[in-house]
């Protein structure tokens, strides 16, 4: 039963036009905006940012179908089959990872197409995996929100904290053109740190022991925080 709602809602994610083009156009867009017509930052920098806020927003916005899905009775129904209840959050996390890649995909190519990056074949080989597990902590904050709200207000507060750490994280605006206290917090943000990972690869260099230590934190957090809105919820 768990391994049919699995490739049920794999299949839903990667078939949702509405969704893949929000998480697919808009950062797309964004990132032709920021490096091409504003030069805000440098194309491959802008490329990698874009590509990591639409990868956070294609994992966190797997709360909003939870939430959903909670207020139309669709949670009751499944309780009343072989589905085991953390089944379904399995699925919803397992379909949230696939619909990232589509985001991370298109917005490197078009940094390849389109702007001219220019990397070494393992620096565009590194970034996917990177961005792509960098924005997974994501979905646990994302089901987090399901749990705690209900129908559009889950899609509203997940919308207003995915722009505020987006903005926070250095993603829209690079941390060096920031004010100094506002730059010491982006560098704790989860978002700046994954950010990093991919900033990082494009000049060659590993990870910090501080960014994956941050991230792991993080990660911790938003996991805990998840188990505890959804057996609160059951």
């Amino acid at each position: 039963m768990t391994g049919s709602y699995v490739r049920l809602e794999l299949a839903r994610a990667l078939r949702n036009p509405v969704g893949m083009t929000m998480m697919t156009v808009f950062p797309l867009l964004l990132f032709l905006l920021w490096a091409e017509v504003l030069e805000v930052a440098p194309p491959g920098r802008a490329m990698v940012s874009m590509a990591t806020y639409g990868a956070m927003g294609g994992a966190m916005f797997v709360g909003g179908a939870i939430a959903m899905e909670r207020a139309g009775g669709w949670l009751r129904q499944l309780a009343v089959t072989p589905l085991p209840a953390h089944g379904y959050v399995t699925a919803k996390l397992l379909g949230a990872a696939a619909g990232v890649l589509p985001s991370v995909l298109v917005v490197l190519a078009a940094g390849a197409l389109l702007a001219g990056v220019r990397l070494p074949a393992g620096t565009w080989a590194a970034l996917v995996p990177l961005i792509w597990a960098g924005a997974l902590p994501f979905a646990a904050l994302g089901v987090a929100f399901g749990y705690t709200f209900r129908g559009q207000l889950a899609t509203l507060a997940m919308t207003i904290v995915y722009f505020a750490l987006s903005v926070v994280g250095g993603l829209w605006v690079p941390v060096e053109r920031m004010p100094s206290a506002m730059r010491a917090l982006a560098e704790y943000s989860p978002t700046y740190q994954v950010g990093s990972l991919g900033w990082r690869a494009l000049e060659g260099r590993a990870p910090t022991g501080t960014s994956l230590a941050v991230l792991a934190a993080w990660t911790l957090g938003f996991v805990a925080l998840a188990l505890w809105r959804y057996r609160r919820a059951l």
